[in-house]
């Protein structure tokens, strides 16, 4: 296990994950067309709520557990960098996103904003992370 490469892919991976949330989840672009205000729906706290930092929180759990997999998985991937990040990325995609997304349709009220945007980002992100993954493991 490269503790070096977790550890660097994991920083700037939180760092590229917590821009694409910010961009991509909350600039509210989907809620232009669907309209919703996520704060009105039970179950989800409110901006001043000391517990939202927690919300920060979340790419870098991702990113870690993320890198973990990939160390883990790196040797089973085939083609070229950029065939390998990709490939690592649906993988991710079909661990996470179809979870999540069965689970939010299936059990949750929240509007469909809000689903498009989680799938939106996801398909972005998790991509990009199996490629930069795949640029740090190339260059050690």
């Amino acid at each position: 296990m490269k503790v070096k490469n977790i550890a660097v892919s994991v920083i700037i991976a939180e760092i590229v994950i917590l821009i694409l949330i910010l961009i991509v989840v909350i600039n509210g672009m989907v809620n232009m067309v669907i309209p919703s205000d996520l704060s009105k729906y039970g179950g989800m706290r409110s901006e001043e709520d000391p517990v939202m930092m927690l919300f920060f929180f979340y790419p870098f759990v991702v990113a870690f557990a993320a890198a973990i997999i990939f160390d883990v998985v790196k040797g089973f991937l085939k083609g070229t960098p950029l065939q390998k990040g990709l490939m690592f990325g649906a993988l991710l995609l079909v661990v996470m996103t179809i979870p999540s997304l069965y689970v939010m349709i299936t059990s949750m009220t929240w509007p469909v904003a809000f689903s498009i945007s989680t799938v939106r980002w996801e398909i972005i992100s998790l991509p990009l992370m199996g490629i930069l993954f795949t640029k740090i493991w190339k260059l050690s």
